[in-house]
């Protein structure tokens, strides 16, 4: 690597760490030097820990950890969430992806022994351990520091060992265009794994989330999916993922 290559990554590094995140075509203006060069830049701050890649650009590696997304939105998120507690069953196996929109839902397990609940967060599976009632189960795997979810070949393999009644999702971002979002290709991965062994879907957004984009996307059946947020079901902005879900509450 070049001096000029290193202090360039220096300088955006420092612009990421301030403003929380960066665009690649901004980047290629602000150094004149071409968007490739700038995504090389971003994928070796990303080897270095330093930033986490999304479509378009990246954001500061903290902001998709766990803890620091614990406190936004909380009233959407539970508005959102508060749609889907009656899908929860009584007996049988569900899963909870390591979202923290999906924490939310803890709580409303609570009582239910007959029910296993399974989950690729440890946070999650503590608050499950701490309930009476369902028997709590942890994905194998790898940790990622990016989003705190266990992720990789050891939990796809965990995954085809399971069958869900219903899995339970959130999602870094919903757009029109490329559907369910997350900010590692990796999570994605797990999640459509999960979907693809699960009776139902069941996914909560809150309306900051619609028309945000990744790096990675996931896919579901449509006729096997629901799509919960904190708007109305009948608000236009949510109208071009009718086709993407058989209902929406």
């Amino acid at each position: 690597m070049t001096s000029l290559a290193r202090a360039r990554q220096s300088e955006i590094a420092r612009h990421i760490d301030a403003g929380g995140q960066a665009i690649v075509s901004e980047l290629a203006k602000r150094f004149s030097v071409s968007e490739m060069t700038i995504r090389r830049d971003l994928r070796a701050l990303e080897d270095q820990g330093l930033a986490v890649r999304v479509h378009g650009g990246a954001l500061a590696a903290e902001k998709s950890r766990f803890s620091n997304r614990l406190s936004s939105n909380l009233r959407l998120k539970a508005k959102a969430i508060g749609k889907l507690s009656g899908f929860i069953p009584d007996r049988g196996c569900v899963y909870l992806d390591g979202s923290t929109t999906m924490l939310n839902l803890v709580k409303h397990f609570k009582g239910r022994a007959g029910l296993n609940v399974v989950t690729n967060n440890v946070e999650t599976f503590n608050r499950l351990a701490s309930l009476p009632g369902p028997t709590p189960l942890l994905l194998g795997g790898g940790l990622d520091l990016r989003t705190d979810n266990l992720i990789g070949p050891l939990a796809i393999r965990s995954v085809g060992s399971l069958a869900f009644d219903v899995a339970f999702f959130s999602a870094w971002g919903l757009d029109a265009a490329t559907g369910l979002n997350e900010v590692t290709v990796e999570d994605a991965e797990v999640k459509e794994h999960v979907a693809r062994r699960a009776r139902a879907v069941r996914v909560a957004v809150d309306h900051t989330k619609i028309g945000v984009t990744a790096g990675g996307v996931w896919n579901h059946d449509s006729g096997k999916a629901v799509l919960a947020t904190d708007l109305a079901p009948g608000n236009p902005s949510l109208a071009p993922f009718a086709g993407m879900f058989k209902r929406i509450i």
